[in-house]
């Protein structure tokens, strides 16, 4: 159970080169990092404390303009850990010294690591198993080799008890800090599903199904053979059960490489579309509404099922087609066959389009009743109180009957579809043979028993395949459709963000150059490009341990001042600095990791979750024991220790819409909470403490008072 058999001289990197070993195992990895500059670890982080270690080795990805996402490698999961993580950065403490394992693959129990001289080493899992736990089972070891001495045990029974023993004891510990390396959401995403292996599943894909539909012809083949040539025997029949016995498992392992593929690919996508959706501007939210948000998410689910689920089997199809072509080119009626099925194929095309478009229509009406119906029940209250009674349902009717009309033209169409295509062709094709039979004489060899039995099957395939294509392009299609109302949220993902040095960014504010805590010089904001400008030529300058009062009347431009400092917009003209650095300069996440607002209130939310997540969700997430009680004395100097007591869960309760319900007031002491928690240089309050009774306020304002370091507080006069 020791880490003797690893070498970490050869095998591990010294953590003052972990740019080095995260841009080497990314570019081994095929994610394609950017060309720069390598950060070295500053001196500062300490690489015992992950809230130091942690922001740098995320800073230092995004540098590289890739993703580390930091999990926990408890001692119960730590073979999964180092068996199916990769690439991924370990860290390991061995002797005092601290280094990083740079996990590139896993091979046939061995786990594949990259080293500092950027050679790939085979080493045998245990010994890196051995190598990361060694330090939390040397104060157990002694006491268990003893109970075990014992008991009399030996040889691999020894070991197994003495693991299990270890396992109990040290289930949850954490073994060290773990780094997976990946494309960001953002990145061009068939760029993420060549990272993600997607093309050979693809292919695995592709390839299984050839295989089944080959062994389908052939099996089928040789049982028409004996029949028409009148030598059907037991033998031909086990033959024939043996090759349709042996599509069993290659259907089996097309269904798994199908699901597989649609798993993978629609977690990309998922993942993508969330992270646009955390990119939208506040202004593009509102715009939008609750109804149209809704109706771009039902859609997401739309492409997914639909492109990556009956799409496939329709791209499948096309493939089944030109099969069929090559069997139908060597039956009777060749070329008669052959212009039918590629006639009939444009015909199924454009019966589809005819579909698609019903679609399209059906599908926008659908989603304005949506939004209509979303909104209604948004605005319910105000409706009811400034709307006439004989007016709150008008235009229901109409829209309802619209509804009915598109889906029935719909319909219609599909069921055309599903009927005409597949059995049409059937009897098409089989006209197609009549002027052939009639026009040659029996004795004819184009006209054989074969030729005809060859005809005959290509014809039934082609029609399995045609109902197949109708209804992969129509999955497709509509996939197409839904996408329309997707594609802002894919496309959101992609913009970039400003990215500092991971030097810069995770540098103490104290070592940073300028003077002033923040700077505002000139600054102009509109809100739409030929708007009226709601800030021109403002300037502020604050100092560290200011604290300022930015009072005026009703759409003066404060939220929007407070929204620039904090970085959640950027002015159109003018100057922003922190600590003398501009965004570009200093970074977006970094900026906002330092400058803290809590909006107002119709602004800020109360996620369904623990207490403590909405309280510590700005910081690392599982929280350590000190983040728990940081917040819980906060939540006591802001006046909700009562609702700490009533809570049976106390901070672990979980809140929000499925959970306890929290006042107007306490949503608002959580909001100040929240932002506290976060330790920035500058905490922005909006309206924080206009829901607070005069007492409660001023416990709230005496809270804020000792935690801030800086703070602006907007208020009405």
């Amino acid at each position: 159970m020791s880490g003797a058999g690893l070498d970490l001289e050869r095998s591990g990197w010294p953590l003052e080169q972990a740019g080095a070993a995260m841009l080497a195992l990314s570019k081994r990895a095929g994610l394609a990092p950017r060309p720069v500059a390598i950060p070295s670890l500053p001196e500062a982080v300490d690489a015992r404390q992950e809230t130091q270690l942690g922001p740098w080795m995320e800073s230092l990805a995004s540098w590289f303009g890739i993703e580390a996402e930091r999990i926990d490698s408890a001692y119960s999961s730590v073979e999964h850990l180092i068996r199916g993580l990769a690439p991924a950065l370990v860290r390991i403490t061995q002797g005092g010294r601290t280094s990083l394992l740079a996990l590139a693959g896993f091979r046939a129990g061995r786990v594949l690591l990259l080293g500092p001289d950027l050679e790939v080493r085979a080493v045998p899992a245990r010994e890196i198993r051995a190598a990361l736990c060694a330090e939390l089972e040397a104060p157990h070891a002694a006491k268990i080799d003893a109970m075990l001495d014992m008991a009399g045990l030996r040889s691999r029974r020894r070991e197994r008890a003495k693991l299990a023993i270890l396992s109990r004891l040290l289930g949850r510990a954490n073994v060290g800090d773990c780094w997976i390396l990946r494309l960001p959401p953002g990145a061009p995403f068939f760029a993420q599903l060549r990272a993600a292996g997607l093309g050979g599943k693809a292919a695995a894909l592709a390839l299984v199904h050839t295989a089944q539909y080959v062994l389908n012809l052939a099996s089928w083949a040789m049982l028409g053979q004996g029949a028409l040539q009148g030598r059907i025997d037991m033998g031909l029949l086990l033959a024939w059960a043996l090759l349709f016995v042996t599509q069993v498992p290659f259907r089996v392992l097309e269904s798994r490489a199908q699901g597989l593929f649609a798993i993978d690919a629609g977690g990309l996508l998922k993942r993508r579309l969330l992270h646009g959706a955390l990119r939208l501007a506040p202004e593009e939210i509102r715009a939008e509404g609750a109804g149209g948000l809704l109706g771009r998410v039902i859609e997401s689910e739309a492409v997914e099922s639909l492109a990556l689920g009956s799409g496939i089997g329709g791209l499948i199809a096309i493939v089944e087609l030109a099969v069929c072509a090559f069997v139908l080119s060597k039956g009777a009626g060749a070329a008669t066959e052959l212009v039918l099925l590629a006639l009939w194929s444009l015909l199924s095309v454009f019966m589809v389009r005819t579909f698609l478009e019903r679609s399209r229509d059906w599908t926008a009406t659908r989603l304005a009743m949506t939004n209509d119906l979303v909104e209604r029940i948004v605005g319910h209250r105000t409706r009811l109180a400034q709307q006439a009674p004989e007016n709150w349902h008008r235009g229901e009717n109409e829209a309802v009957s619209e509804y009915i009309a598109h889906s029935e033209r719909m319909d219609a169409s599909a069921a055309r579809i599903a009927a005409l295509l597949p059995s049409g062709w059937l009897v098409v094709a089989m006209l197609g043979l009549v002027p052939t039979l009639l026009s040659a004489p029996a004795s004819a060899p184009s006209l054989s028993s074969g030729s005809l039995a060859i005809a005959l099957g290509g014809i039934l395939l082609a029609s399995g395949a045609l109902g197949r294509l109708a209804g992969g392009l129509t999955s497709l299609g509509g996939a197409l459709i839904a996408w329309k109302q997707v594609a802002p949220l894919f496309d959101a993902a992609a913009r970039i963000e400003l990215t500092a040095s991971p030097d810069l960014a995770c540098s103490a504010s104290s070592e940073l150059p300028g003077s002033a805590l923040l700077e505002a010089r000139d600054v102009t904001f509109r809100y739409r490009e030929r708007g009226e400008s709601v800030l021109r030529g403002c300037t502020l300058r604050m100092e560290a341990g200011e604290r300022i009062l930015l009072e005026g009347g009703s759409g003066g431009g404060k939220s929007t001042l407070g929204a620039l400092l904090a970085g959640l917009r950027s002015p159109e003209t003018g100057l922003l600095l922190l600590h003398g650095l501009d965004r570009s300069t200093l970074g977006a996440e970094a900026w906002r990791r330092r400058v803290v607002a809590a909006p107002q209130f119709h602004e800020n939310h109360v996620l369904s979750g623990m207490f403590a997540f909405n309280l510590l969700m700005g910081r690392v997430w599982p929280p350590s024991q000190e983040d728990l009680e940081e917040a819980e004395a906060i939540c006591r100097e802001l006046g909700l220790g009562a609702l700490l007591e009533r809570m049976p869960g106390g901070l672990m309760q979980m809140v929000g819409e499925t959970g306890w319900q929290l006042s107007h007031g306490e949503k608002s002491r959580v909001y100040i909470a929240r932002a506290l928690l976060q330790n920035a240089d500058l905490v922005i309050l909006d309206e924080s403490f206009g829901a607070l009774d005069p007492e409660t306020m001023r416990k709230a304002m005496r809270c804020v008072d000792q935690r801030a370091r800086a703070l602006l507080v907007i208020a009405h006069p």
